[in-house]
């Protein structure tokens, strides 16, 4: 869907409004604080062990708004801010409302229009049927998170249109611009997905596209969206673009899930990219989650990431990754949890001149992306306590 079709919708949605009298307006703030000690081991300069914050999610402090204006129509508003409890500092420096921060629309007929920084299609519907919900980011994250299941892509100057459920089935389309004077269509993303729930099933299915600025040295840090930068993907964050496609499927019943994921992540190059040939990034998953008859919740998953042979590799990367997870519910909203997860990294890959070949070193999740195994194993341990509130 182009730029121009979602103001069209959104003009529908003001005139929806006009005549309408404010009935009730509503506003929650909410957070998570989630702070724990990790282990991880084969670093270069041997084992580490310290304070973590978010190993199981994020903390982050949020404010929640609505209005209602009648006849099925609503303002609303999300600010998102995430922070690092075991330091006080933001989770993103120089950005205050990190995670989300954006104003919109919602009518029960027409669907939902929102501008701001947000969360695109994509992760809407892939994310939770990803590893974050079953076995965490900090352990359980596809390598570097490679694919974008996790919460590390964000984007700014967005305009997302998501539709109303129908039959189960809801779609959702978001485009976002670099706004860089002389450069338009540099920095920019679009991004669409559709997804079904129904009957203990849920299905994903989604496409992304993240466009680099002019600066193509490294990802231009003045294009819309950043993503994860890890080992996994080092000597290729020259890209023109990176495009994104995933499936995934989780059934469910009241105490256990099943579920599965494929993905397909291309790296494309141009003129001005270090590396010359497609990069290619293909990933399996599976996982399960069990909620025993005590306060205990089990998750288990494993992933197998295989990139392409391109850029003079013929014994190309690959990944295998397993994790687990323990928490134990103090209540509803406060649990301690427990953490394992090992990976083995096979062949070789680009170093971050975008043409060396080196040996493809073992990286857990994302959030360990900087401490990169100092060969092709790597283990982690965890325990950590989290609140929400």
């Amino acid at each position: 869907m182009k730029q121009t079709q979602f103001l069209i919708l959104g003009g529908m949605l003001l005139s929806g409004a006009c005549g309408s009298a404010a009935a009730q307006s509503d506003v929650t703030m909410y957070g998570i604080i989630d702070v724990g000690v990790t282990h991880i081991d084969n670093l270069p300069g041997g084992s580490k062990t310290y304070m973590r914050p978010g190993s199981k999610d994020g903390s982050r402090l949020g404010f929640l708004g609505s209005e209602d204006l009648g006849g099925g129509l609503k303002a609303i508003f999300k600010l998102e801010a995430g922070f690092n409890p075991d330091d006080g500092t933001a989770g993103q420096a120089g950005s205050l409302f990190n995670r989300a921060a954006y104003l919109g629309l919602s009518d029960r007929k027409l669907g939902t229009l929102t501008l701001g920084r947000q969360y695109s299609s994509y992760f809407d519907a892939i994310n939770p049927l990803g590893p974050v919900p079953v076995v965490t980011g900090a352990a359980g994250d596809h390598p570097g998170d490679i694919d974008g299941f996790d919460i590390t892509i964000r984007s700014n100057n967005a305009i997302k249109y998501t539709s109303p459920t129908w039959h189960g089935i809801t779609a959702s389309a978001m485009v976002a611009t670099g706004e860089q004077a002389g450069h338009n269509g540099s920095g920019g993303e679009h991004s669409a997905s559709i997804k079904y729930e129904g009957g203990g099933w849920r299905h994903a299915l989604a496409y992304q596209m993240l466009k680099n600025g002019p600066s193509q040295t490294g990802w231009d840090s003045t294009a819309s969206t950043s993503f994860s930068k890890s080992a996994v993907n080092a000597g290729y964050l020259s890209a023109a673009d990176v495009q994104y496609i995933a499936a995934a499927s989780r059934y469910g019943q009241d105490n256990w899930t099943l579920g599965g994921s494929f993905s397909n992540v291309q790296y494309h190059a141009n003129a001005a990219s270090l590396f010359r040939d497609t990069a290619i990034f293909n990933t399996g998953a599976v996982l399960a989650s069990w909620k025993t008859q005590s306060p205990w919740v089990l998750g288990a998953g494993f992933s197998y990431t295989r990139a392409s042979r391109a850029n003079g590799i013929s014994d190309n990367a690959n990944y295998r990754q397993f994790s687990l997870q323990q928490a134990y519910w103090l209540s509803s909203r406060t649990s301690i949890y427990i953490l394992e997860a090992t990976q083995r990294a096979r062949g070789k890959t680009l170093g971050t001149d975008g043409v060396s070949v080196i040996d493809a070193g073992a990286t857990i999740g994302v959030s360990q992306s900087g401490n990169v195994a100092s060969d092709a194993h790597q283990t982690l341990l965890g325990i950590g306590l989290r609140h929400a509130f």
